[in-house]
């Protein structure tokens, strides 16, 4: 039974790829370049919009310190870890590890600590 559903699966596979092949094998290399064009533009818009919700997170995350500090609260957590990107994004490890490095790259936070305590701020 298993291998009749992997021939299934396979068979339609083969024939969604040959239905791909001929849609694109017909277009001119520049219609090809002008799609992988919009796909980067439309790529790096996601990324920069991101970014910008990773920098505003840390903003509300430095006016909830101050609170806790002037109410002589001492919150253990310190910065923004990559793990709270992942959540508020819905993002992998990976994507958001690309997106704080970047943000670092562009001096707009800094990292501190390594290994598990590793967490970000905004630069001042």
């Amino acid at each position: 039974m298993n291998i009749i559903w992997i021939i299934i699966v396979g068979v339609i596979g083969f024939v969604i790829g040959r239905r791909s092949v001929r849609r694109f094998r017909g277009q001119s290399a520049e219609t090809l370049a002008e799609l992988r064009e919009e796909s980067r533009e439309a790529l790096d818009e996601r990324t920069e919009k991101r970014k910008e919700q990773i920098l505003e997170m840390m903003k509300d995350f430095e006016v909830q310190q101050k609170i806790v500090e002037s109410c002589d609260i001492k919150n253990a957590k310190k910065g923004i870890k990559r793990e709270d990107v992942e959540k508020r994004l819905g993002v992998s490890e990976r994507t958001a590890l690309k997106y704080l490095n970047q943000l670092e790259e562009e001096n707009k936070i800094k990292q501190i600590g390594a290994g598990r305590d590793v967490h970000y701020e905004l630069r001042k």
